[in-house]
C-alpha cells in the first residue's frame, strides 16, 4: 500500500505559516523516519520579506510536486530513513533536479556475523541498483564492534524517479556482486574495532575501495581516561 507522505492538509499548513511569517525560502529540508513514519521540513529563509500571491502558490505547487515525483515514491519504495535538503529559487520555484539526499538505515543487533550482514543488506542494495547513477558515497558506521548502519549520499534528480520505478528492470547481478564483494572486504579489514567510520567513493556505480576516507572515533572520561577508540 502506497502511503502518502506529504498530504494536502500538510502543504496548506506549511504554506500559510511562510506566508504569515513573510519567509523568502532559500532551502528546504526533509526528514523522513520510516520506523514510526514521522515526516519533518525545516523551510529556511529570511523572515519579514513580503511576497507576491503567485510566490505562495508556486510553493504550494513545488511542494506538492516533491511528495508525488519523488517522497512518497521513494519513501515507499526503499523503507529506509531519508534526510533532503532541495534549494529554492526566487520565485518560489524548487531545484527538483538537484537534491541532496542521504538513506540511512540501522542493522539489528542480532545481525553480527559477516554472512548475515550481507544477506540482510542484499534486498536494500537490489533496490537501490537502479538509483546507483545519483550515487556519490556510502558510509559504513561500527558500534559496539559490529556494523551498525550505513548510509548512502546522493545528488538526486527528483523529475526522474517515477520514470525509474515505473520500469520493471532486471538486477544487475554484476553491481549487486561488486557492492557485495566491496561491503565483504570492509568487514574483513575493520573486525575488532569498536566505534569506526569508513565512507567509500560510488564512482559510475561502483563502490570504489581503492581510496577511502577512515574515521577514527574517541571518547573520553571526566579523568581524561579513553574509553574506546
Amino acid at each position: 500500500m502506497i502511503i502518502q507522505r506529504l498530504g494536502e492538509k500538510q502543504i496548506l499548513e506549511i504554506k500559510q505559516e511562510i506566508k504569515k511569517k513573510q519567509i523568502g525560502l532559500n532551502k528546504l529540508h526533509i526528514n523522513f523516519r520510516f520506523v514510526k513514519g514521522e515526516l519533518y521540513i525545516n523551510a529556511m529563509g529570511v523572515e519579514g520579506i513580503p511576497q507576491t500571491e503567485e510566490y505562495y502558490e508556486s510553493i504550494e505547487d513545488n511542494l506538492t510536486y516533491v511528495d508525488l515525483a519523488w517522497l512518497t515514491p521513494l519513501s515507499n519504495h526503499l523503507n529506509v530513513n531519508l534526510d533532503a535538503s532541495i534549494a529554492v529559487n526566487p520565485d518560489g520555484s524548487f531545484e527538483h533536479n538537484s537534491i541532496d539526499l542521504e538513506l540511512h538505515t540501522a542493522l539489528p543487533s542480532d545481525v553480527q556475523d559477516n554472512h548475515r550482514i550481507l544477506s540482510y543488506v542484499t534486498p536494500l542494495f537490489k533496490k537501490l541498483i537502479p538509483f546507483r547513477a545519483f550515487l556519490t558515497q556510502i558510509e559504513f558506521g561500527w558500534h559496539n564492534y559490529r556494523l551498525s548502519n550505513i548510509r548512502f549520499k546522493l545528488n538526486l534528480d527528483g523529475k526522474k524517479i517515477n520514470t525509474i520505478l515505473s520500469n520493471e528492470q532486471t538486477v544487475n547481478t554484476q553491481v549487486l556482486g561488486q557492492w557485495l564483494s566491496s561491503l565483504s572486504q570492509v568487514l574483513d579489514y575493520n573486525q575488532g574495532r569498536y566505534k569506526h567510520l569508513v565512507d567509500l567513493p560510488i564512482i559510475n556505480g561502483r563502490i570504489s575501495t581503492a581510496t577511502f576516507e577512515t574515521g577514527l572515533c574517541f571518547r573520553f572520561d571526566g579523568k581524561g581516561k579513553r574509553r574506546w577508540s
